[in-house]
């Protein structure tokens, strides 16, 4: 008898000790979250950012090349209504107010607002203001937070009449439009990946830049104005590294010497377009209103944060030419180095024909 109360106490240790090990299994209650975040695209993040309601930022498009109807987080809301009209249809229906459902419409291309390069930003009526929040500060936070940040932004219902005036808040043209209504899940990760792995010049490590002049809404002439020292471009950036980039990844268009070939022109600071103004106002003067380059190389170091931004998203409606490259920090500032050497990349101030 005591040998079979012995046996069943040693059963009873035994089950509980089974019980014990399987409450103690542990279950990351993030696990989904970080598998979303790891699976998530940083360059469709940078598509999105530059204008999250275009077809090249990832939506399934019908047959007329629109957002598909039933794309939108919320099926009751159709992207046709704020979207770009296709490049291929002659429709022309759509948003016209872009600047609403793009972030860097409001953040700039490198998220400062307007304290960057969206000092230089006019605000018409049919424009938001220049946001004076620093969005790269993001890069600090945790990433579900930041997804929680979006999703749950609140903000306006898509409706093109919202949008009719920028500065009437009355008509709600300042606030977000409603992301959770609008943006997928696998979206806004695309987007938090990108603003927390994107290459950026938080560190200042690609270039310099020094604004002159307050933000004003509406923005009064002289305007303030940015300006960049391409003497730090990419500060610990290695030239030769950039040029091989270039030459694997960018010279079937742009040339030897970033002055275009016959496959297509390189970008054009146009005539009349300028790296800068000249100002009676606080600061020191500008380049003078005809200042005027050609070429990437000319691009990148007068327009260095949008030339960083074009090459991260592509542009929009040319693919497959000047589609987004992949691109990583350290090859950014590689890039910007060689982009510093103006003998390797001459500015032309006047047009050249393609060679």
């Amino acid at each position: 008898m005591k040998t079979i109360n012995k046996s069943m106490l040693l059963l009873g240790l035994f089950t509980l000790a089974l019980q014990s090990c399987t409450h103690e299994i542990y279950v990351d209650p993030l696990a989904a979250s970080k598998a979303a975040y790891e699976n998530a695209d940083a360059v469709n993040g940078a598509k999105l950012f530059s204008n999250f309601e275009n077809v090249e930022a990832g939506w399934p498009v019908d047959a007329a090349g629109w957002p598909d109807v039933k794309a939108a987080a919320d099926p009751t809301i159709n992207i046709k209504d704020i979207a770009t009209p296709p490049k291929t249809t002659p429709v022309t229906a759509g948003q016209a107010n872009l600047n609403f459902y793009s972030c860097a419409g409001c953040h700039a291309v490198d998220g400062m607002g307007r304290d960057g390069t969206g000092i230089s930003k006019k605000t018409a009526a049919t424009q938001p203001q220049m946001a004076a929040s620093h969005l790269r500060d993001t890069r600090g936070w945790d990433p579900v937070k930041l997804f929680d940040a979006i999703k749950g932004v609140g903000g306006r219902q898509i409706d093109p009449l919202k949008t009719a005036n920028g500065l009437d808040l009355t008509l709600g043209g300042q606030t977000h439009p409603d992301f959770s209504k609008i943006l997928t899940d696998d979206k806004i990760w695309d987007l938090v990946k990108w603003l927390k792995e994107g290459v950026d010049n938080t560190n200042g490590d690609l270039y310099a830049m020094t604004t002159y002049g307050a933000f004003a809404v509406p923005q009064t002439v002289v305007a303030p104005y940015a300006l960049y020292d391409n003497s730090v471009m990419g500060s610990d950036g290695d030239g030769a590294a950039g040029v091989a980039f270039y030459t694997a990844k960018c010279v079937v268009c742009h040339g030897f010497d970033g002055l275009g070939t016959t496959n297509a022109n390189g970008p054009v600071l146009i005539a009349g377009q300028t790296n800068g103004t000249t100002s009676a106002g606080s600061g020191p003067a500008g380049p003078a209103p005809t200042t005027k380059m050609y070429g990437v190389g000319a691009y990148m170091r007068y327009k260095t944060a949008d030339g960083v931004f074009l090459i991260q998203t592509g542009k929009f409606g040319t693919i497959p030419w000047m589609a987004a490259t992949p691109i990583n920090q350290q090859e950014m500032k590689d890039l910007l180095k060689a982009f510093s050497d103006k003998a390797r990349f001459p500015d032309a101030t006047v047009k050249r024909a393609n060679p």
